[in-house]
């Protein structure tokens, strides 16, 4: 779903109108719940990728890879585990007694945050109707009291439904110490 889509299932579930003006209205706002909901289902979720850079003289440079990555949880060239560290800067990985190859990477990324209508949050499908519930949530929990209880109630289950997504969710290569001695 479009961040357009999101805001006007939001605007739903708050029983207001899904017009232009109206999505023009609350777009600021929305825009940012949706982008803490993405950051928080993120840091709950840690989603992992697996892609592939070559390699120069040794080291991979992070940015070249399709999304931001946090943390590199793996590396495999033809297919075996090769141990790597850091450079200099935390955007070098320095592979000792590799050459010019293809390395796969499996790492921990952060979607990027949604700044235009048309951009989808690049999340499992599923998790994109929590983020509607969040949006919902907060933007009722600015009124009176009873609108704040409804928010309140829309959290815990948001909450709920936020600490099962780990279980759900498959790991990467499991976390072990590796030593290729």
């Amino acid at each position: 779903m479009t961040v357009l889509q999101l805001m006007k299932s939001t605007l739903r579930k708050l029983d207001r109108p899904t017009d232009n003006d109206t999505v023009t209205l609350y777009q600021e706002r929305l825009m940012g719940y949706l982008n803490e909901a993405l950051l928080d289902l993120t840091a709950e979720l840690r989603p992992w990728r697996r892609d592939t850079v070559t390699l120069a003289n040794g080291q991979a440079e992070l940015s070249s890879l399709p999304c931001t990555c946090l943390k590199v949880i793996a590396a495999r060239i033809d297919g075996k585990r090769r141990l790597f560290y850091y450079g200099s800067t935390r955007g070098t990985l320095l592979f000792p007694g590799a050459a010019d190859e293809a390395v796969e990477l499996t790492y921990r990324y952060q979607p990027p945050l949604l700044t235009e209508l048309t951009d989808e949050p690049q999340l499992p499908e599923g998790l994109q109707g929590l983020m509607v519930e969040y949006a919902a949530a907060r933007e009722r929990s600015r009124f009176d009291a009873a609108s704040q209880n409804a928010a309140r109630l829309d959290l815990t289950l948001y909450r709920e439904l936020k600490g099962k997504l780990r279980r759900n969710y498959p790991a990467p290569d499991q976390s072990q110490i590796y030593h290729i001695y």
